[in-house]
């Protein structure tokens, strides 16, 4: 627990945010929506130059893989600490702090003349981008209301979407042309100028009430506090489920570029352009997920009332998502393996797409809505570091499996794990409502 001393050096807001006029909320949630761009691009724009990475530097499609998977990994874990800090000193000083760090790895990244440098400087840049998203979901639980929310993440959410639908055809277009350095120095200019709005822009948002009226109960700052939610049955198997389906997702980020140039004779540009195929199934299926989840909640309320509604319910709409994923990707590595006309890889990539996001969204809600809002980043932040933690080691071992058994038996194995990992949610679907009614999670965190 900070000391008085300490806590002096902290500026909080002086005004509850959420009290803001609406024209401040606006221009403060659109910048920090036009931010949280910045992780999607770095990462999608780093595709579809792999491939000119690897020759570049006279490496192995193996080392560049851990490239990828080192920075997977931190962005899933840094949420953890850039998180549990804004949350005790404040979000403006910690979002200044990791958009300079993102903006001067992305000058370093460009400078880069060895595979080692470039890996290590990505994932400094990481750590930036990563910093920048989570601080991002902070602001919008400060400045809006539980009824507002709603629309603030709908906005959030299209930055980030249109992040990710932009950085693979801007990074395929640099590195055909300009060269792989190109997108480095892209993100460096992209990163001042958001750096120049946070800082002239974004104001504290994180609000403490006048200790004169209310009494101050200051977070402690411990990064690992969200790992003892893996000690609910409930949350750890829905995560476990999530990182089953999401390792097919991040194995198929990298064998896109390598695959499709070795089968297509692809040149970046059309590498940036196959992402599409995955963006847009990913922004379709994550709104009919949603919207398909609700509308079984509701119509099971209607028929038996909202006392007997119960959160386990929304899992029941995750079988159309789950079997559209599992069979597109079992079929995506025999279509590459046979090497049919290009047309139809992406037709899979998109419904398996589709599919993903689909589950994906119902489960994340599932597991943030039944508890207290200020649990919901403690959650999130933790499925994602187990997503990225399992996801880096199989990345790693892609390309040993892939060269023993072939691209077709690649996924295949990973289409039967997630086939598998339906046993957990299934568990959940039956069991979870015995097990949140046992839990007490708010006084255990």
């Amino acid at each position: 627990m900070p000391t008085k001393d300490s806590e002096k050096s902290i500026t909080f807001s002086t005004e509850d945010p959420k009290n803001w006029e609406d024209r401040k909320k606006l221009y403060v949630s659109s910048i920090a929506s036009f931010t949280i761009s910045i992780s999607p691009v770095s990462i999608s724009m780093y595709y579809p130059a792999l491939i000119a990475i690897r020759d570049y530097f006279n490496t192995t499609q193996f080392i560049v893989n851990i490239s990828v998977g080192l920075i997977i990994l931190f962005t899933g874990l840094i949420p953890l600490v850039v998180g549990s800090y804004a949350d005790v000193y404040g979000r403006r000083r910690v979002y200044i702090f990791v958009m300079f760090i993102f903006t001067l790895s992305s000058i370093l990244c460009a400078m880069a003349e060895n595979i080692w440098v470039l890996m290590a400087m990505r994932t400094l840049q990481s750590f930036g981008s990563s910093g920048v998203q989570c601080i991002c979901g902070g602001i919008a639980n400060d400045i809006f209301i539980p009824t507002e929310r709603e629309e603030a993440y709908s906005r959030f959410f299209l930055g980030y979407h249109f992040g990710e639908i932009i950085g693979s055809i801007i990074g395929g277009l640099l590195t055909e042309y300009l060269g792989w350095h190109s997108i480095f120095w892209f993100l460096s200019i992209y990163g001042s100028i958001l750096l120049f709005l946070i800082i002239c822009f974004i104001p504290e948002t994180l609000y403490i009430p006048d200790s004169s009226t209310t009494t101050i109960i200051i977070k402690q700052f411990n990064p690992l506090l969200p790992f003892k939610l893996l000690y609910y049955p409930n949350i750890t198997l829905t995560i476990l489920y999530n990182t089953s389906i999401w390792i097919i997702i991040y194995v198929l980020d990298i064998m896109i570029p390598f695959s499709f140039t070795n089968i297509y004779n692809l040149s970046p540009l059309y590498i940036g352009l196959i992402f599409l195929a995955r963006k847009i199934g990913s922004i379709i299926g994550n709104s009919f997920g949603a919207h398909y989840s609700d509308y079984l909640i509701n119509k099971y309320e209607k028929k038996k009332g909202k006392e007997e509604s119960y959160p386990e319910l929304r899992l029941k709409s995750i079988w159309i998502g789950a079997i559209l994923a599992i069979i597109s990707f079992f079929i995506f590595g025999w279509i590459l393996e046979k090497r049919v006309y290009i047309i139809w890889p992406l037709v899979i990539i998109f419904i398996g797409e589709f599919g993903i996001l689909f589950l994906e969204t119902t489960t994340i809600t599932y597991l943030t809505n039944p508890y207290h809002e200020e649990l919901n980043t403690s959650i999130l932040a933790i499925g994602e570091a187990i997503t990225a933690l399992i996801s880096t080691i199989v990345i790693i071992l892609t390309i040993p499996i892939e060269n023993k058994f072939g691209i077709g038996w690649l996924f295949t194995a990973l289409a039967s794990l997630a086939l598998l990992s339906n046993i957990l949610i299934i568990l959940v679907y039956f069991k979870g409502r015995k097990w949140r009614e046992n839990q007490n999670i708010n006084k255990d965190l």
